[in-house]
């Protein structure tokens, strides 16, 4: 059974150099699929680019930590994500990442002001959400209660307790799984994805970023994937082989890819 990664942002500098040999690293450890989510319409070209590969799936977002200060700048930056997406309606399966980032509460309003955007976007062209939910998972889930959200998608690099990810469960979202769990410190994480349903968890890496415990200050990579599979293995209760083919299949089910 392949390996899907539901989040890594290879139009990053990290995985610049030589980007061909890199695929073919993944390509050969199984990694058969990947999700590239963009960040602000800074990569959004960079990102369309990658989805020439047959491996990789797209999506197009405002992530909270990249929007312009200005309202101005950032209604301009909203309505051309509208513009762009429906521009290129079949090449993308998701919005995102979006979503909420409680480190910056001077963005709130604009934070804010995105998400509805995305929300509203995604349910226009009747696409999942990748969420992006830091210390404001009530928030969150708020503002897609109200808009009652019914596309689904995957609450990004959850950290939270079980209650929390229910809530979303509920909703139609996934869990992602990713270095978080790794760390001896996550317990309440731990706990809350060793308890969750096996049909709502995905893995995923966000590389280059959020680092394996042990691996501080090293690129992340998704060839780090089966690492954070064999650490939520040893959480759970289902055998290896039953618990890698629903992460697969609940990667595809998503984002609509079921082959």
């Amino acid at each position: 059974m392949p390996w899907f990664d539901t989040h890594c942002h290879l139009d990053f500098d990290a995985f610049s150099t030589d980007f061909p040999q890199f695929l073919t690293q993944f390509k050969n450890a199984g990694i058969t699929r990947l999700l590239v989510p963009s960040v602000s319409r800074s990569n959004w070209q960079n990102v369309l680019k990658l989805n020439t590969k047959q491996e990789i799936s797209i999506a197009l977002g405002c992530h909270p930590c990249f929007l312009p200060s200005s309202e101005k700048e950032l209604t301009t930056e909203l309505f051309d994500l509208q513009t762009i997406c429906l521009e290129h309606q079949q090449q993308i399966v998701a919005i995102g990442e979006s979503g909420f980032d409680g480190r910056f509460p001077e963005s709130e309003a604009q934070q804010l002001l995105a998400f509805e955007s995305q929300i509203l976007l995604a349910k226009q062209l009747k696409l999942p959400l990748i969420v992006h939910s830091v210390r404001k998972h009530a928030l969150t889930y708020e503002r897609l209660k109200q808009h009652n959200f019914d596309q689904g998608g995957v609450i990004h690099a959850f950290s939270g307790s079980y209650q929390q990810a229910k809530q979303f469960v509920d909703l139609g979202f996934k869990i992602g799984i990713g270095g978080t769990i790794t760390w001896p410190r996550a317990q309440k994480t731990i706990k809350a994805v060793s308890k969750l349903p096996i049909d709502s968890l995905v893995l995923e890496t966000d590389a280059p970023d959020m680092p394996l415990f042990g691996m501080q200050g090293i690129d992340n990579s998704p060839l780090n994937l089966p690492k954070i599979f064999h650490a939520l293995h040893a959480i759970r209760s289902e055998p290896q082989d039953q618990l890698k083919q629903h992460l697969w299949q609940n990667s595809l089910d998503v984002f609509r890819l079921n082959e």
